[in-house]
């Protein structure tokens, strides 16, 4: 019995993976969604959940996430009701509430002190595109292949920077559709530098929000950092009217301000949850 259900299963993986009738050859225009849709989500706010595993151990929260294109991002964490932090980024400065430890923290919009306050190693720009449902692209030499069942574009960046994208088609674009009228979407990333793999992204669960493909569930691992984080939404709105100060980072009253660089340890211990934080369903939007 095991025979013909394996040579089933190999048989619809080898139609799954076979190459479209008419293949995408030219890489910019497999990433032309990609980049379309950039320019439709100028704004976005979205409610979901995360759970972070790094060095601190495991932290979990319901967030509340604003982004505005192209540097501004917000994300307010809860736990059972109460906003326990918020993070802010204008592309040039980062700063956090902590109001469970006490304190306000700034510091440059670096990875470094990003992994210290957001929790992962990223530029603000990355940031801002991995939120906002999409992995940022990087300049260079790109190339374009299918590789089981997904197109994969390859981009040589400077520095020894690289990018890996892969994007799947469905079943009928794979048929039949002309390359113009494919619309790939991107499932899987590697980001690298010259140490090699810093980032992977994964996209999944997509749904379509207002004539957009958005990932309902975002995935970064940053294996060299120890650090996995997965974002969860069950709510998001494209281009909704924000307050005007949703992202001042003017310090909280009360709040001492400290100052965050790439010290090792910059950051006490104290100012982010080591316990799980808990997801609280029934609270209600800033």
């Amino acid at each position: 019995m095991r025979r013909p259900a394996l040579g089933l299963l190999l048989l619809a993986l080898g139609c799954a993976g076979r190459p479209p009738r008419f293949p995408i050859t030219d890489p910019a225009l497999a990433l032309a969604p990609i980049t379309a849709r950039e320019q439709r989500v100028h704004t976005l706010r979205a409610h979901g959940s995360a759970d972070h595993f790094g060095p601190q151990g495991r932290i979990r929260g319901e967030v509340y996430v604003f982004v505005e294109r192209p540097g501004n991002v917000r994300v307010d964490t809860r736990a059972f009701g109460t906003t326990v932090s918020t993070l802010l980024s204008d592309g040039h400065h980062l700063a956090m509430a902590d109001l469970r430890g006490g304190n306000f923290y700034v510091g440059d919009a670096r990875p470094c002190v990003a992994a210290q306050l957001l929790g992962i190693p990223m530029e603000s720009a990355e940031v801002v595109a991995v939120l906002s449902g999409g992995p940022p692209l990087i300049a260079g030499d790109r190339r374009i292949r299918w590789e089981e069942g997904h197109y994969v574009v390859d981009i040589a960046g400077a520095e020894g920077t690289a990018e890996s994208l892969w994007l799947e088609i469905t079943d009928a674009e794979r048929e039949g559709v002309r390359p113009g009228a494919q619309r790939p979407r991107p499932v899987h990333a590697e980001l690298r530098d010259a140490r090699g793999v810093r980032a992977v992204l994964t996209f999944e669960d997509y749904t379509e929000v207002e004539g957009v493909a958005f990932p309902r569930r975002v995935r970064v691992e940053i294996e060299r950092d120890g650090i996995d984080l997965v974002v969860r939404y069950r709510e998001i709105t494209l281009d909704p009217d924000l307050p005007e100060d949703v992202f001042d980072q003017t310090p909280n009253a009360g709040l001492p301000v400290i100052a965050v660089d790439c010290a090792a340890n910059a950051l006490p211990p104290a100012a982010a949850p080591t316990a799980d934080a808990g997801v609280a369903d029934g609270a209600t939007t800033p």
